[in-house]
């Protein structure tokens, strides 16, 4: 039986719809619209006007797939720009009334064991202990886990919208603007820090988002070939080189790198300091891009 997955992000909106096979994911349908939900309002706890309408057209878009592929058994969930805004419970409301979708709002901790599932539908964990990192727009997840169970998971408000929006005044961003980033997330992070002392990760996995940007400037430049696995290890000595040429270049230069798609011309930024960090200070060195997320952990869900 189909199902669909619709998540409700603070950059993008996506909509998968499939259908498990032999415990894996068969994908019949997907689509991802840039949103920017939390443009204008992320920091200021409010979807803006213009923001609230591309999202009501996006689930506009979404629900007439749903009827075209007459899926019944569907599952939205919304995150950190919706259950932070004082008018998010409105817009489910309006979604309701003029899309008939149902929208969950979930904490990020819940975000969280939905990102470890796609993760483990992807089969990109193993026995040995991951740390799982989620960048979104709004929020950062992080789980610590192998593919047997989660030990450890925590969500952030440290999304890289929210980093543009306090920290992006200078183009490019000066030492002191990374670091003033650096002291953010050594105040934030320190639970995370602890947390990795314990379980002793061997490997980062990313998830989606910057580390799809990453995967396609990769093959763009061919530092690898163009290939269906869902989830593939970046070489670190070419993914760091490439993350600090991100973080010293200007929005045109970034508008200019081949394989990255103009949302994430400066998301990119804000994510590459949060993976630079995370990689130095937690001295991890194998580096794995996974395509799967929330979205295929929601519909993983579904079939259980």
């Amino acid at each position: 039986m189909l199902s669909a997955a619709i998540d409700i992000g603070t950059n993008t909106f996506h909509l998968l719809i499939g259908e498990i096979e032999a415990g894996k994911i068969k994908v019949i349908y997907t689509k991802t619209i840039a949103v920017k939900l939390g443009e204008g309002g992320i920091n200021k706890r409010e979807i803006m006007p213009a923001a609230y309408q591309r999202g009501l057209k996006a689930l506009a878009y979404f629900a007439e797939v749903l009827k075209k592929y007459n899926v019944t058994a569907i599952k939205a969930t919304a995150t950190a720009a919706v259950r932070d805004a004082s008018n998010g419970l409105r817009f489910i409301q309006d979604v309701y009334e003029q899309s008939k979708i149902h929208i969950e709002i979930i904490n990020g901790h819940e975000e969280a064991l939905l990102i470890y599932g796609g993760t483990k539908a992807a089969g990109a964990l193993a026995n040995e202990n991951c740390l799982v990192m989620d960048i979104g727009g709004g929020s950062v997840e992080f789980i610590l886990c192998n593919e047997e169970q989660v030990f450890w998971k925590n969500s952030y408000r440290i999304g890289a919208a929210r980093l543009l929006a306090d920290f992006y005044h200078h183009d490019p961003l000066r030492e002191q603007d990374i670091h003033n980033i650096h002291h953010l997330f050594l105040n934030t992070l320190k639970d995370l820090k602890q947390a990795c002392q314990a379980y002793q990760p061997t490997k980062l996995i990313g998830t989606a988002g910057a580390f799809d940007s990453y995967r396609e400037i990769f093959v763009a430049r061919g530092f690898i070939k163009p290939v269906d696995e869902v989830w593939i290890t970046l070489e670190t000595p070419k993914l760091t080189d490439l993350i600090n040429e991100i973080i010293t270049s200007n929005h045109h230069q970034r508008s200019e790198i081949e394989g990255l798609i103009p949302l994430r011309v400066d998301m990119i930024l804000m994510a590459s300091i949060i993976v630079k960090y995370i990689i130095q200070e937690l001295h991890l060195e194998k580096i794995i891009a996974c395509q799967y997320a929330l979205k295929e952990g929601l519909l993983t869900r579904q079939a259980q």
